[in-house]
Parts: C-alpha cells; sequence; structure tokens
C-alpha cells in the first residue's frame, strides 16, 4: 500500500494511527551477527620458495582474536594510516565477525588473506 492510500484511510478514520504507522514504516528484523573466535591467515609471496613454506607452516593453525586484541591493545584509539580513517577498535570488531574474509593484494603482488572462524 502506498504513502497517500495510507494516509486517505487514516484521515477517514478507516484505521486506527497505530495502524497507519506499521503500514508506513513496518518492523525490520535484523541478524545477529555471530562473534568469531579465531583468525586464520594465509600469506603468498612470489618466489618466496622456502619463505612460503616458512610463513605457511607458522600460521598452520588459527590465532585467537583475544591474543590480537592483546597485542593490539595500546593502538586502539589510533588510526591504521592517515589514508584509512579506521581506528584499530573498529578494525578488531570488524574482524570479530565470523565469516569475514579480507584479501590484501599488494604491488608486489604478494597475497594475504585473512578469514575469521
Amino acid at each position: 500500500m502506498q504513502r497517500n492510500e495510507v494516509l486517505n484511510k487514516l484521515s477517514k478514520n478507516e484505521i486506527n494511527y497505530k495502524e497507519a504507522y506499521n503500514m508506513l514504516y513496518p518492523r525490520i528484523k535484523t541478524k545477529k551477527v555471530r562473534k568469531a573466535h579465531f583468525v586464520k591467515l594465509k600469506i603468498n609471496i612470489p618466489d618466496g620458495g622456502v619463505a612460503n613454506v616458512m610463513i605457511r607452516f607458522l600460521f598452520l593453525i588459527p590465532i585467537p582474536i583475544w591474543l590480537v586484541t592483546i597485542i593490539v591493545r595500546r593502538r586502539l584509539n589510533q588510526y591504521v594510516s592517515d589514508d584509512i580513517p579506521i581506528s584499530f577498535r573498529d578494525l578488531i570488531h570488524l574482524v570479530s565477525i565470523k565469516g569475514s574474509h579480507i584479501k590484501v593484494m599488494t604491488s608486489d603482488h604478494t597475497n594475504i588473506l585473512i578469514k575469521t572462524i
């Protein structure tokens, strides 16, 4: 039903103001996001050879998010960089959402994939 139709019915007293309000502004359910507990890193360096193997072995098991927050705790109110206006606190909040993927591609073609579990 369109806005004008609802307002016309309200002015003719066919519906009360609560029904009109519910027709004009329906409630939208938001999904509750699930919290992630671990971060999984995958780093691929082109022409890395042994360095790729060592990095993959280092990040073989997922890293707990609480460990990341302890490391970054001193910088929570600082910004990531001058170009990106986001603080470390906001960044940790975004990373703590389950199922998020961050793919970083650098100028030297190093691929970094960050997944939350």
